[in-house]
């Protein structure tokens, strides 16, 4: 058993502390999740749930405005708007896609910085990593209404908010001037 254990710690990430091992961990689920939305969307559609109708407040098509265009052309389906028109799921196949795409490039960036957290600004694209998940979580959530408070969207607020705190607090213990 100890030279499984040892084997193993030959490749995880040098340092003081639990912060290598935990951006280190995230990385590694990171690569998982990415790897899991170029295959299904099923358990992306957990966080993005919901149906959408056109949005019925839009103005009409005109020579200044197209409502295929708007980034507001689609509003959450109800049984007042729903009716009238056919539903359709936000999360298409291209939308897992990119979703997959920035996922494992922040994937990257913390797999890097769980090896390097004594460089300054390694250090801070992996704190940016998690403000911005963070942010596309919670204006998904708040702002767009894509996404429901539920535990698919509780787990990487928790991780993202943890990631930010336990970095920001611990910057100069790791950072090397």
């Amino acid at each position: 058993m100890d030279t499984i254990v040892n084997t193993l710690k030959a490749y995880l990430p040098p340092g003081d502390g639990y912060l290598p091992y935990y951006i280190f961990g995230l990385a590694v689920i990171s690569v998982g999740n990415s790897l899991q939305n170029y295959f299904t969307l099923h358990y992306t559609r957990r966080i993005y749930n919901g149906q959408f109708v056109p949005n019925p407040s839009l103005p009409p098509k005109s020579a200044d405005f197209d409502p295929e265009d708007s980034t507001r052309k689609l509003a959450p389906a109800s049984t007042a708007n729903a009716k009238g028109g056919r539903t359709t799921d936000q999360l298409t196949p291209l939308a897992g896609r990119l979703f997959s795409t920035y996922t494992f490039m922040a994937a990257i960036v913390r797999l890097y910085a769980s090896y390097n957290l004594h460089l300054a600004p390694v250090y801070n694209m992996a704190i940016w990593t998690y403000v911005i998940a963070l942010f596309h979580f919670a204006s998904e959530w708040a702002v767009y209404r894509t996404a429901y408070l539920s535990l698919p969207i509780l787990f990487p607020f928790f991780l993202a908010t943890v990631g930010i705190y336990w970095m920001t607090s611990q910057y100069s213990f790791y950072v090397q001037a």
